[in-house]
């Protein structure tokens, strides 16, 4: 498989064609489903949930949410599969708010989770009266299996606590991109010049970039145009 390429394709299909052990480190943000929980949604107790929208181009982000768990426990399986004994998966994800109480993607404790990291954004464009102002989201390390010792240098983190302030990345025309930070915090932290990293949900392209500009080689996938 080609190097330093985004596939414009299915992430499924992209990791199909990857081999086992062959991915030092992934870092990625799945769609979280935001669509099912929109604003303008009635559920069939009678509530409106008021979770923003993001619209994506060719993705609908609005799966039942049994369907929507199935789909990343087959993510996160393909990811621990191509991932070396020594990689990592760093997986952003968000808590959604609906009728009043909190979702989170309790699926990821079906694998090996090392630690949870708490990204601090700092500010939400959420203002439901309802709520404390929802301000971080979760990155969860996942680690290939119980018995791996990953890779990881702490002294080469930016961040080296389990909360990471940095602010969103509000120049980016993406619907939701990546700060540069999170990603390069990651790759300081779990990998080595010359390392091989995935993003199965590349979006505009942030891990990339980062990569490049730090002597890693990547493979991403984006079925967005």
């Amino acid at each position: 498989m080609e190097i330093n390429k985004i596939y414009n394709e299915d992430c499924l299909e992209t990791m199909g064609r990857i081999e086992d052990n062959t991915i030092d480190l992934i870092i990625t943000s799945p769609p979280y489903n935001k669509g099912y929980w929109s604003s303008n949604r009635r559920m069939g107790n009678g509530f409106n949930t008021k979770s923003r929208r993001i619209e994506y181009t060719n993705y609908d982000d609005n799966m039942e949410p049994e369907e929507y768990e199935e789909w990343q426990r087959k993510i996160i399986s393909e990811c621990l599969r191509i991932l070396k004994p020594t990689g990592s998966l760093f997986y952003n994800h968000q808590p959604i708010q609906k009728n009043h109480q909190e979702v989170n993607p309790l699926y990821v404790y079906d694998f090996p989770v090392k630690q949870t990291i708490i990204w601090n954004r700092k500010n939400t464009p959420k203002l439901d009266k309802s709520y404390f102002f929802p301000t971080i989201e979760w990155i969860y390390w996942i680690q290939k299996d119980k018995s791996s010792r990953v890779k990881f240098n702490r002294k080469n983190s930016m961040f080296n606590k389990v909360i990471w302030d940095i602010n969103p990345d509000r120049d980016n025309p993406f619907p939701a991109p990546f700060p540069e930070e999170l990603v390069l915090n990651c790759l300081l932290s779990c990998s080595d010049e010359g390392d091989l990293v995935y993003d199965p949900f590349m979006g505009s392209g942030t891990t990339a970039k980062v990569c490049k500009d730090n002597n890693r080689n990547y493979i991403g996938s984006e079925i967005g145009k």
